[in-house]
Parts: structure tokens; C-alpha cells; sequence
């Protein structure tokens, strides 16, 4: 309805924003990367979205810092055998409820905990309201499904290639499954730790990257918005002790006007 969501407004408010555009989609990437008459050019776009903002980052890479690639949410939970049927489904929920394109995914080594989930997720759903049910139910026939590997290890596997947004473990010593986890936006561990707690209160950054991203990527954090320089410096001392070093180094690969550089500076040393 062309305003801005008063939570959002709220939030920007603490955090001492001061201009707020009312813009999505990849239109509005193209806006900030270009800018226009009303939004001005930025260096920096941070944030998810849909695919079609996730194929905007990607063709504006280059023209500005899209940070790191946060498309469709997705989730796994990964379950041992003695992992609660139910509090899995209900996880698998909550990924469902993201959006129309999420991935909800189950992995689990334990027959009797996939058919657990089948028979329980049912009545789960019908326990949502009406206008969330065909929503979830889509989402999960689409881009949802349960696993079924022949050990813990197969399960851990795919999770490492997978290298999904957000994970779960549901298994008897998360801190032992933990130490094998490689890729994964956010480790969540144990039955009390799911994740809406993650999204809303933990304190953990919820922007995360997708698409298998999470083998190159990690979560964004203050860094994101801040640019470093390197400085240098040395004195005299410094100097000396470095500089035979670097003549090595630059004779060994052939860049003579290094050395050259150095050189003549140990001549005017000498002469001082």
C-alpha cells in the first residue's frame, strides 16, 4: 500500500536510521547501485531476497558490494534416532512459513523418525489457520521432503555438501555432531534452541547466506558495513632489518625495480 512496515520503521528508529526508502525487489537494487531522482547511489546493498533480488545482486557484482548471497530461506533438520517426531515436524514448519520458495528440508538416518514426521505433520498443519495451510502444504510438496540415509554419516555428508542456511541438530550429543558440521549459515543446536528463538531473540544475525553459499560465506556482521586500510610504517631500525629480506623476495621473482628502489635507499643511508 506504498507505506513503510511500522516495525521496521521502529527498528530503524533505534538503531538511528534516518532515511527510509519505501522500494523492493530488484528495482530497487537497481535504484541504489544507479540511483535515481529520489534515491540516491550507494557502494554497499545488504540484505535477502527473493530470487529475483538474488539475480539482481548478481549481475550488479561489480558495480557495488551486494555482500553475500542471501536468496530463498532454507533449512535442515538433521535428526538422529532418538530425535521427538513431532518437535522435527514442527521445525519443518517454521522453515515452510518463510516463503512460497523456501526449502524445508529433513535428514535423518532413523526410519521410525521419518515416519514419525509423515504422520504427525498432518494435524500440525491443520493446527495453523486456515489462510497458512495451502501456503505450507505447497511449499513443502515443492521444496520440502525427508531424507532417509543409511547412517549419521551419510546424513552429516550431505548436510557439508548441502551447506544449508540454517540447520538443525536434533541428535543425542549436538556438541559431538557439531565438531563434523563444515557449511552451514547457522548451527542451531538440540531441541530447545529451534529456530524462531534464532530469528527473534538469540541474538544471532539472521541474514545468512543460501544457495550452497554457506561453504564460501558467513553470516553478515558489523564488517559488512565497514571498509579497513592497511597502514605501515617504519623507522630506521625497522627498516634495516626488512630490507635485505624484501631484495630477496624481489631479485627471486624477477621485479628488479623493487630491489632497485631498496637499494638505493641503503646507499643513502650509508651516506647519512
Amino acid at each position: 500500500d506504498g507505506r513503510a512496515d511500522p516495525g521496521t520503521l521502529v527498528a530503524a528508529q533505534i538503531c538511528g536510521i534516518d532515511e527510509v526508502y519505501v522500494v523492493g525487489g530488484s528495482q530497487a537494487i537497481a535504484s541504489l547501485a544507479f540511483g535515481t531522482d529520489t534515491v540516491p547511489r550507494v557502494d554497499k546493498v545488504i540484505g535477502p531476497g527473493n530470487q529475483d533480488v538474488s539475480a539482481a545482486n548478481r549481475l550488479l557484482f561489480g558495480d557495488i558490494d551486494v555482500g553475500l548471497p542471501a536468496g530463498p530461506s532454507e533449512a535442515i533438520i538433521l535428526c538422529d534416532g532418538g530425535a521427538d517426531p513431532r518437535l522435527a515436524a514442527l521445525d519443518l514448519l517454521v522453515e515452510a512459513e518463510h516463503g512460497p520458495d523456501s526449502a524445508a528440508l529433513l535428514v535423518t538416518h532413523s526410519r521410525s523418525v521419518a515416519q514419525g514426521v509423515l504422520e504427525v505433520l498432518p494435524d500440525l498443519i491443520n493446527e495453523l489457520p486456515v489462510w497458512r495451510r495451502e501456503f505450507v502444504s505447497n511449499v513443502l510438496s515443492g521444496y520440502g521432503g525427508i531424507l532417509l540415509t543409511q547412517s549419521l554419516d551419510d546424513s552429516i555428508a550431505f548436510v557439508n555438501d548441502y551447506a544449508p542456511e540454517h540447520l538443525e541438530l536434533l541428535t543425542d550429543e549436538p556438541f559431538v555432531t557439531l565438531n563434523r558440521i563444515r557449511n552451514a549459515g547457522e548451527i542451531l543446536l538440540g531441541p530447545l534452541t529451534p529456530i524462531p528463538l534464532a530469528n527473534y531473540c538469540l541474538g544471532l544475525n539472521a541474514i545468512l547466506p543460501t544457495g550452497g553459499f554457506a561453504g564460501s560465506f558467513s553470516s553478515v556482521s558489523v564488517w559488512d558495513f565497514l571498509k579497513r586500510s592497511g597502514i605501515g610504517y617504519l623507522s630506521r631500525e625497522g627498516y634495516e632489518r626488512l630490507q635485505q629480506v624484501a631484495i630477496t623476495l624481489a631479485d627471486y621473482e624477477d621485479f628488479p625495480a623493487h630491489a632497485l628502489a631498496l637499494r638505493r635507499r641503503n646507499e643513502m643511508l650509508a651516506h647519512e
